[in-house]
């Protein structure tokens, strides 16, 4: 993302220094862990399985362990996807030394930030969301992420492409930040040497009269299948209502920028068919099977993919804080860089030395009535 680096230095300063004074280590016996979930309440709004995923994380956690005398909680902390707002948060987990651990956030350039100031203070940070690969390079011992990079995802949505025999001549859209430039470089490279002709690349453009030639140009170059990296929800939904008024037999490809319920049952009729590489790392199981079931009869509604992700990211942390004994954060980054990783509802999740899953690879969802759902094969 674009950033102002002299800014984000001072606001770095400004954390470090509000947080000196709160870095009392736990004692060896404290079996207090209370978790800070930071994102946008847009995402949770959206969809209510994050943070109901949550709350059967902690109800089944503290029916678990609160006869050995541990106390679970967590407390949502509101960034707004804004970088002063996202500051305050983190002044705000900073501060506080019963946090044990951090899950968050969906908003990019905030996470930049938040992975340094957490890894620098101690704490553990669990993304859930999204993370770039390039967050990975900085030696952080206490970030991990429980999701994919933007390269993985860019490259299971062009091997699916290449295995479909009606996507042949596609076109690329994307926003103009690091991330979604990124995916759309994966994107390439997975169709290089394949059926698939890449025939135009396009940077999203506010200008009316600019995508109305740059569609008359689609029509003329034979276009089936357009792929939509994004940056905000609302670009992606703009650009899939011109492109299905002009063609509704189009072939739309995306990223998890389309993967709003909201959005999608305003914009039902153009919505469905929509294709993305899911960064929710989850395995049909029967463990699966039976945590829907529990959702639905808590809930009386149907789960997201996203509340196996919170529920199993909430457990994660926990689950191994117990395992090792040991509420600090420190000691369970350790033992999560062990192998062979933890065993969750969606699977398990291992992770590399510099806090990166491994040993999964993306599925791929298509929209149906307002929802997605995994592409079964």
């Amino acid at each position: 993302m674009k950033k102002i680096f002299a800014l984000l230095l001072s606001a770095v300063l400004v954390v470090t220094a509000a947080g000196c004074a709160a870095d009392a280590a736990k004692g060896a016996d404290d079996k207090t862990i209370k978790i800070a979930v930071m994102d946008t309440e847009v995402v949770f709004v959206a969809d209510d399985s994050y943070a109901n995923g949550i709350a059967m994380a902690i109800e089944d956690l503290n029916a678990l362990y609160g006869d050995q005398g541990y106390t679970i909680s967590y407390e949502f902390y509101e960034d707004g996807s804004v970088f002063q707002q996202g500051m305050e948060a983190l002044n705000a987990i900073r501060a506080d030394p019963e946090i044990t651990a951090v899950v968050g956030t969906s908003s990019l350039n905030i996470l930049d930030v938040a992975a340094d100031v957490l890894d620098s203070s101690g704490k553990l940070l669990i993304t859930y969301y999204s993370a770039p690969d390039s967050l990975f390079e900085n030696g952080y011992t206490m970030v991990f992420r429980n999701c994919y990079g933007e390269n993985d995802l860019g490259s299971a949505i062009a091997a699916y492409a290449a295995r479909r025999p009606d996507m042949k001549r596609v076109a690329v859209y994307h926003s103009d930040t690091d991330y979604e430039r990124a995916m759309a470089r994966a994107f390439l490279r997975g169709l290089d040497g394949t059926n698939v002709d890449v025939v135009d690349v396009a940077t999203t453009t506010p200008l009316e009269a600019e995508l109305d030639a740059m569609l008359d140009r689609w029509e003329t170059l034979g276009v089936d299948t357009v792929f939509v990296s994004q940056y905000l929800a609302e670009d992606a939904f703009d650009i899939l209502r011109l492109v299905r008024t002009r063609n509704p037999d189009i072939h739309i490809l995306g990223d998890f920028s389309f993967d709003y319920t909201d959005y999608l049952l305003a914009d039902s009729a153009v919505s469905d068919d929509i294709y993305i590489a899911t960064p929710v790392p989850l395995e049909p199981s029967a463990e699966v099977d039976d945590f829907y079931r529990r959702y639905r009869e808590k809930y009386g509604s149907e789960p997201t993919q996203w509340a196996v992700q919170l529920y199993d990211s909430i457990r994660m942390i926990v689950d191994t804080a117990v395992r090792i004994g040991s509420t600090d954060s420190a000691e369970i980054a350790q033992a999560l860089h062990q192998e062979p990783g933890y065993s969750g509802v969606g699977g398990t999740l291992a992770f590399d030395q510099q806090g990166r899953l491994v040993g999964r690879q993306p599925r791929i969802m298509v929209s149906e009535n307002g929802k997605f759902n995994f592409v079964e094969g």
